[in-house]
């Protein structure tokens, strides 16, 4: 303990009496290890954390296919899931949600919130305790049950104050004036589900929905989270749902055509998106550790150099070899824990900067924080970095010879030859390194190049909409419905500037989607359970030219096609291309078999292709019905206008004028949502393209420290070579053509491992191969700039050396 003592008095007296040397080396070292620690704790929370349910290991996202298609489906009709849950023995229970958007109505002006539907059930397998009375029990969740509610701690504290007596309160929500009795208080933390939209409030899935809605079949809107049994195994489950799927086909195939439960476990399915991302990152941002601990290892040697003498006169006094490196390996972990400290400081701003660069829709963000296991993980990691980038050093420094220390202005000695080729092995690794992860960098960038390049087939750069739902209580009957429709749109248009107005119950790259199947008129049906199906949406007069998506063939919805007129539709050229090949669609009618009423309609337009939900997908067909004839309540209102992000608050006050009491749920530009749908593309080039650009300053700094190292070692040489007649140029030339040397080697290994790491990026990529020439071509002329840039001061400083001063440099 004394030695260890004395060991780390002297270490902090050797840092503080090499300021320069600590300064470089604990800010490399801190930098490095506060981006590790700031990663850490991202995906610590995200993807090593368990769940905020009771033994969330044990539950299970429901999954399932139809018409045994390749991709799973998540939602499910009521019937299904409940007979899955009556003849299924490996679950404990069952969780039946779904999502819901309504609005606080205790302020002033309404408060959009989101929540969810669940069964009783549900709330009790999840196995949280809430903060403040009781869950659901099943006397809640039944049709006629009194009207309850449970809602989030978040919600509590902002609407409500905290109030602590808030049980039994009346909770005014929804558009309908509808009012519910708080029964509880979920704890702080508590989400379900853990979607991208924060639930802030649940409410009794079988007392709220219509009976008819979980009556049918075919009508698959359902989600589920199981809970396996004690004892109970994932391919039991599995085996048994294999057996219970042919039983719910054969009792109905028309619906149940080809279906089949599956399932996973709750956490893989939630971050089954984001996890080769972070992982990614993971593996950049140690990269840049390796980097940062090659840069110090090599200010280590260049310093243990400097004090061979003061090493060898503790061999000579009685000091062993194992002492001296205890001694170096002190000082070197010493070092590391003081960066790690500053690191800390790093990764607490840095966790911050990752939550707000995170894309929406990344699960358990807000559980990302720099906590106690953050913490440990960065002392842990200090210790062994500083073990990592010390030991090479302190075994090199702790053998020295005595005749050469002796003999100290000798060069070319084999240790010093040695200790040069440490160093420039150490730089070779760094160039590599920064090599591979501006590899990566480069290919997501020519990728995110190839996706912003993409024409989305609408125009998103003058067009804002503000998404409104129609209220209950005033709009019950879907003429109305359509009248305030049309009073809306007649507002939105009277705003200056606004050239068109149009609204749709979807809007592109937006989250909603309803898919109907149909029979197309004049050819046999389809057997039942495989009728095609497309995707559909509802829209009025003016939707298409606000949107600017061209009209290709035939008309657009117009004034005349009201509730009493023949039904129609508008087609996508996905759509005609898939289903009316080498023929004219107008004219021809479809019989939408999910729709209500199930009449025929014709097709009288065809619209141009829009990007539905992401860019880089290809177009989906899609059926166009009009407002007026399939009304609905739930609509975005969107205008064109040359300065449409400025508009907000006049569509806001529109909305007022047309209804003082109708609430709206969000105000956005289609550029804003487009750049949403672009988020994890950006999250994760931005994030490696921070991490490459270190990786490469480290690599230059390496680069520099070893050049500039070699120039002092060289001094002597290099004025004899000028004595005997050496030109400036070649001196510059002798020290840029050995930092050459380094960097070729260094590019062709790290070419090679580029090669072969970014393999793995190939889901991220699009457009662009992940052995992309023009990629790998310009990252090898970058490290050769920077290469050239950090060894310029050293070769120009050697090539103004005085030959009589470096001839008596010893």
């Amino acid at each position: 303990m004394t030695n260890l003592l004395n060991d780390l008095r002297f270490g902090l007296r050797t840092m503080a009496k090499d300021r320069a040397f600590t300064l470089v080396a604990i800010i490399t070292l801190a930098v490095a290890l506060g981006a590790n620690t700031a990663i850490f704790s991202v995906v610590n929370g995200i993807l090593l954390r368990p769940l905020p349910f009771g033994d969330s290991d044990r539950l299970v996202k429901v999954q399932g296919n139809y018409h045994a298609a390749a991709t799973l489906d998540t939602v499910f009709s009521y019937p299904n899931l409940a007979d899955l849950r009556a003849q299924s023995r490996s679950f404990e229970g069952f969780t039946i949600y779904l999502g819901n958007g309504s609005f606080v109505r205790e302020r002033d002006e309404a408060e959009p919130v989101m929540g969810t539907y669940i069964t009783a059930e549900g709330m009790r397998i999840l196995r949280v305790k809430p903060r403040l009375g009781r869950i659901f029990t099943d006397a809640d969740d039944r049709k006629g049950a009194a009207p309850t509610i449970i809602i989030g701690d978040a919600l509590w504290k902002r609407v409500y104050n905290g109030d602590p007596h808030i049980i039994g309160r009346i909770a005014h929500f929804g558009t309908s004036g509808k009012i519910r009795t708080i029964i509880g208080v979920m704890p702080p933390g508590f989400e379900f589900p853990l979607a991208s939209a924060r639930r802030e409030y649940w409410l009794p899935l079988h007392a709220e929905l219509p009976p008819d809605a979980l009556t049918h079949r075919d009508q698959v809107f359902l989600q589920s989270v199981a809970r396996l049994r004690d004892g109970a195994t994932l391919a039991q489950a599995r085996a048994e749902a294999a057996v219970i799927s042919k039983r719910l086909e054969a009792l109905d195939p028309g619906a149940n055509s080809g279906f089949k439960f599956t399932f996973q476990p709750l956490q893989d399915y939630l971050v089954q998106d984001v996890r080769p991302a972070l992982l990614l990152l993971t593996a950049a941002v140690f990269a840049v550790l390796l980097i940062g601990c090659a840069n110090v290892a090599n200010l280590l040697l260049a310093r243990a150099a400097g004090r061979r003498r003061e090493i060898a006169i503790r061999s000579a006094i009685g000091a062993t070899r194992a002492r001296i490196v205890m001694q170096l390996l002190i000082e070197s972990v010493l070092l590391a824990v003081v960066a790690g400290a500053c690191g800390l400081l790093l990764a607490a701003w840095g966790v911050d900067v990752l939550k707000a660069l995170a894309p929406a829709d990344v699960p358990m963000l807000d559980a990302v924080a720099l906590d106690t296991s953050a913490v440990a993980f960065a002392l842990a990691l200090s210790v062994l970095t500083g073990i990592v980038f010390g030991l090479a050093p302190a075994l090199t420094a702790s053998k020295p010879n005595l005749n050469e220390t002796l003999k100290e202005g000798t060069r070319g000695s084999t240790e010093g030859r040695a200790r040069n080729r440490a160093r420039n092995v150490l730089v070779t690794a760094t160039i590599a390194l920064s090599l591979v992860l501006l590899a990566g960098a480069g290919l997501l960038l020519r990728s995110f190049m190839h996706v912003t390049g993409l024409d989305p087939g609408f125009n998103y750069r003058d067009t804002i909409y503000i998404e409104v739902s129609a209220r209950q209580n005033a709009y019950k009957e879907a003429a109305q419905q359509a009248a305030f429709t049309d009073r809306m749109l007649a507002a939105l248009r009277a705003i200056p500037g606004v050239t068109a107005a149009g609204a749709g119950d979807t809007m592109p790259l937006g989250p909603d989607e309803a898919v109907y199947t149909f029979n197309i008129a004049g050819r046999p049906p389809a057997p039942a359970g495989h009728a095609p199906s497309s995707t559909v949406s509802v829209a009025t007069t003016g939707y298409f030219r606000t949107l600017d998506i061209p009209l290709r063939l035939g008309r657009d919805f117009n004034e005349h096609d009201t509730a009493t007129s023949p039904r129609v539709i508008v087609v996508n050229e996905a759509f005609a291309r898939k289903w009316f090949p080498n023929q004219n669609p107008i004219g021809q009618r479809l019989l939408m078999t999910d729709a209500e009423p199930p009449v025929q309609r014709e097709i009288v337009g065809v619209v141009g292709n829009v990007k539905f939900h992401d860019l880089t997908e290809e177009p989906p067909p899609i059926v166009y019905l009009t407002q007026k004839q399939d009304t609905a309540a739930h609509l975005y209102y969107a205008v064109q206008a040359p300065n449409a992000a400025s508009l907000g608050p006049s569509l806001r006050a529109a909305v007022r004028q047309v209804d003082r009491e109708q609430p709206v749920r969000a105000v956005r530009t289609m550029e804003e949502q487009r750049d949403e749908s672009l988020g994890a593309r950006r999250f994760n080039l931005v994030l490696l393209g921070m991490l490459s650009a270190l990786a490469v300053i480290l690599a230059a700094v390496g680069i520099y420290s070893v050049m500039s190292y070699t120039v002092t070692q060289r001094t002597s040489e290099i004025g004899i070579r000028m004595a005997l007649g050496a030109g400036t140029s070649d001196v510059f030339a002798l020290i840029v053509g050995n930092a050459l040397k380094i960097v070729i080697i260094g590019v062709t290994i790290g070419v090679i491992a580029a090669l072969i790491a970014t393999r793995v990026m190939a889901s991220m990529m699009f457009g662009v191969g992940t052995n992309d020439p023009v990629t790998f071509v310009g990252i090898c002329a970058l490290i050769a700039c920077v290469a050239l840039i950090a060894s310029w001061l050293p070769a120009r400083r050697a090539s103004r050396v005085d030959p009589l001063v470096a001839i008596r440099y010893d």
